[in-house]
């Protein structure tokens, strides 16, 4: 584990030579380029806005639910979508494997850094609609936003650590992208980010919640953008320790399957 992350940050210049490469190959041809990053998730604000906001209204729903779902649905986006691109990101570039001098390990980062950095873009916008509800009177946002680095690494750490891990399963198991696609969809409506975790009113249904590995992540950012506050000790012990083991069971597997990697492809 620790040889993949001094692998990572020695080869840090080829890394960012990497994701800089996919960005541009991304958005080449593309008259608004990055902003199409941002067609999705504010696309998936309006409609669930709509149907959880507007038409099954609920008592239990924070006010206002647009600024409390954008602060939990931009972090998962980044999180799902990484998740999905990194788990192929070797099969996809099956001809690397081939070459004994390239460090494989960077293509399932590769996916997790460029996520990350719509993300990182995507942040001005949710400054705005944050500042527009201060405006409006609803006490959002605030200095606990300073703290948001620290909440991004450590996703950064998990996510990290799980693509590694699924983008070594796939290479052997073609099924991993088909079931993780299906575990994503699920895991979305057992994170809080739709609803406050208070809302959920059956004890055994809020321990499934709160087992989610993007919950902690989810209340992380909606303690320091949306209630303007720090996530207390308990929140922080929680991020720290899915990041740990996420890293650890992904890069874990990542290195005792690299050797059959070859073989697989």
């Amino acid at each position: 584990m620790l040889s993949i992350l001094r692998e990572l940050i020695a080869r840090r210049g080829l890394l960012a030579t990497l994701t800089a490469r996919d960005l541009k190959a991304r958005y080449r041809g593309s008259v608004l380029g990055f902003l199409w990053s941002l067609a999705n998730p504010l696309l998936l604000l309006a409609v669930y806005t709509f149907v959880f906001g507007v038409v099954f209204r609920q008592r239990a729903l924070t006010q206002p639910y647009s600024l409390f779902l954008l602060c939990g649905l931009f972090p998962w986006v980044w999180f799902a979508t990484a998740l999905t691109e990194g788990t192929v990101a070797l099969v996809a570039n099956s001809a690397l494997l081939r070459r004994a001098v390239f460090p494989v390990e960077l293509l399932p980062m590769v996916a997790v850094l460029a996520n990350l950095l719509h993300f990182l873009l995507a942040l001005p916008v949710l400054a705005v609609a944050l500042l527009a509800g201060r405006l409006l009177g609803y006490p959002v946002g605030g200095w606990s936003a300073l703290a948001l680095p620290v909440v991004i690494l450590l996703q950064l750490v998990m996510t990290g650590g799980l693509a590694l891990g699924l983008a070594a399963l796939h290479v052997h198991f073609k099924d991993v992208k088909d079931l993780l696609a299906n575990l994503l969809a699920l895991l979305f409506f057992l994170t809080p980010i739709l609803y406050p975790l208070a809302a959920i009113e059956l004890p055994a249904l809020t321990y499934v919640v709160r087992v989610s590995p993007m919950t902690p992540f989810a209340l992380g950012y909606q303690e320091l953008l949306f209630h303007g506050r720090l996530p207390g000790p308990w929140l922080w012990a929680q991020m720290l320790g899915v990041a740990a083991v996420a890293w650890l069971a992904g890069a874990g597997l990542f290195a005792r399957l690299r050797e059959t990697l070859v073989e697989a492809a």
